[in-house]
């Protein structure tokens, strides 16, 4: 991406320069990973921004490419030295919350590069536990949409 590209992108997202932040203080980079934007993930890590600045909750641009799913920006971000086992204030790692989310190919991407697996939420909950939840969950609501009754009220 050009100068005048990011320059752009920037713009078009309220920023007024790569170390700006936007509100509860997200940075560019963090902007960049949570939509997904690759290219401008790699212009602003090309130009310096730091991989593990956290925003005011704790969270880093990993976590917000771990929500947006984005493969190519997980890695890109871990290779520029985001710390993988990073808990936010909440004290979530990024694959708890994959976790939590059901995003089952960000949580075999975070596993291959060496996630932890013991790590464990303050309620007690590892990421392993917060996957069988969220399972459970979706197999209950899978078998109410199959159910007679459902199919009846529809």
């Amino acid at each position: 991406m050009s100068p005048a590209a990011l320059a752009a992108w920037l713009a078009r997202q309220g920023f007024p320069g790569t170390d700006g932040c936007g509100e509860n203080g997200e940075t560019p980079l963090m902007r960049a990973a949570h939509r997904g934007h690759v290219i401008a993930l790699d212009a602003l890590l090309a130009r310096g921004c730091a991989a593990d600045t956290v925003d005011d909750d704790g969270n880093t641009a990993l976590w917000f490419a771990c929500l947006q799913g984005e493969s190519a920006a997980i890695l890109r971000l871990i290779e520029a030295g985001a710390k993988i086992n990073h808990t936010n204030d909440d004290e979530y790692t990024c694959l708890m919350q994959a976790a939590a989310s059901g995003q089952v190919e960000t949580m075999r991407l975070l596993l291959a590069v060496g996630a932890r697996t013991d790590l464990v939420a303050p309620d007690g909950r590892s990421a392993l536990d917060m996957a069988a939840e969220r399972g459970r969950q979706l197999l209950a609501t899978a078998a109410r949409l199959a159910s007679p009754a459902s199919a009846a009220t529809d």
